[in-house]
């Protein structure tokens, strides 16, 4: 028998913007001003008085003024945003979760083996809503598409739990957009006069394979409350910082320079790296004029040669937007001292095509060649659905 994996989402809505405040957001209207440097300066998250006034996140600094001259712009700060993200995951992994970040303030983890730590899946959700920030919403259901949507619709303190007989139910109504369907297929389905995800499931399998291919497939199981696709837990990291804090306000690229070198040294000396090589670096600058400032350097091939590491390194500190007060250098992932690190978890787009192969293997073995065709798409622009596609004979592996 077939078990279904519950599965629960946390959504800190706004939260960068709420890390910029230090605080619940105000009731007048608020945005977060543009990182210094950005070009064109877009605004980013904003919060519901300024939405009411039609200003939205990536929107020019003059329109959302425009829109509503007595909006307040909150210096960004991009570095109290990532540690503020950081420390929610490791208060969820206290719990005894293996996490998937999403994005900053919103995760994703799989409560089978928590259920019976934490005394069922009511008492689960009450206590992962308790290790949230201010704003924190939770929600929990049989797929990743489920208990994100759940998570949005939650409230702070309220979180909503979908069981798997319910699913359907529960996206029965929302509009195939949020289904999250390429724009391409999303205006077939427009053009086809398919407007819910209720209506979409109703169709029959052959005709949605048929006319909307693999990906119509997907969104047709999605839209029925299926989702197979699986968690991809972090390996918590273990990263070496280093910081440098300046008695007076720095700019000068040469002291700069020496600043980042005396860091990477520290870092590379540090007993606790033993010998792993560094795969990913975060440099960061609190910024004289106030926020912060920080780029992430993710390296083609992990690294442990300093001259390599300075090379990716310096670059960077020319984008610095202004004098700093404190700089800091952060390891942020190494790679794996005894060679290649290897995937923990198999991609799912893997594990489909050795499915594939093994079927096709033992299909050929018992009714021998010939019988096993693949689709090459030769009209993708007919409108005959018969004409886009031809069927061949299968020759792979």
């Amino acid at each position: 028998m077939r078990t279904h994996q519950l599965l629960v989402c946390v959504l800190v809505p706004r939260f960068a913007l709420r890390v910029a405040v230090r605080g619940p957001l105000p009731d007048e209207p608020v945005a977060l001003a543009p990182e210094p440097g950005d070009a064109p300066p877009l605004i980013g998250e904003v919060n519901a008085a300024a939405a009411t006034h039609g200003v939205r996140s990536g929107m020019r600094v003059g329109e959302a003024i425009a829109l509503c001259p007595r909006i307040q712009m909150i210096t960004a700060d991009p570095g109290t945003v990532a540690d503020a993200a950081e420390a929610l995951l490791v208060r969820l992994e206290g719990l005894g979760a293996a996490v998937e970040p999403l994005a900053p303030g919103a995760a994703l983890f799989a409560a089978d083996g928590l259920l019976r730590m934490h005394g069922g899946a009511r008492r689960l959700l009450a206590a992962t809503a308790e290790v949230l920030p201010t704003g924190g919403r939770v929600g929990a259901g049989p797929g990743r598409f489920i208990a994100r949507t759940a998570a949005q619709r939650a409230r702070p303190g309220r979180p909503v739990l979908v069981g798997h007989e319910g699913a359907a139910g529960f996206v029965h109504g929302l509009p195939v957009d949020r289904l999250d369907a390429p724009p391409q297929l999303a205006d077939e389905l427009a053009a086809l006069g398919i407007r819910t995800a209720g209506e979409l499931a109703a169709l029959p399998l052959p005709a949605v394979a048929d006319r909307l291919g693999p990906d119509g497939i997907a969104l047709w199981r999605m839209a029925r409350g299926e989702d197979e696709r699986h968690v991809c837990p972090r390996t918590p990291p273990e990263p070496l910082r280093e910081a440098i804090s300046f008695p007076e306000a720095v700019g000068n690229e040469i002291t700069l320079r020496q600043a980042a070198v005396v860091l990477l040294e520290r870092l590379l000396a540090a007993p606790r790296r033993r010998g792993r090589p560094v795969r990913t670096m975060v440099l960061s600058a609190q910024l004289a004029a106030g926020g912060s400032w920080r780029r992430q350097l993710t390296l083609r091939e992990a690294t442990a040669e300093p001259a390599r590491l300075r090379d990716a390194l310096l670059p960077r500190l020319a984008d610095l937007p202004g004098a700093i007060d404190r700089i800091s250098l952060e390891l942020a992932e190494l790679g794996d001292p005894g060679g290649r690190q290897q995937a923990l978890i198999r991609p799912a787009q893997e594990l489909r095509r050795e499915r594939a192969a093994e079927a096709a293997r033992q299909l050929r073995a018992g009714m021998g060649e010939g019988h096993l065709l693949r689709v090459v798409e030769v009209a993708p622009w007919s409108r005959i659905p018969e004409g886009r596609n031809l069927l061949v004979p299968f020759e792979g592996s």
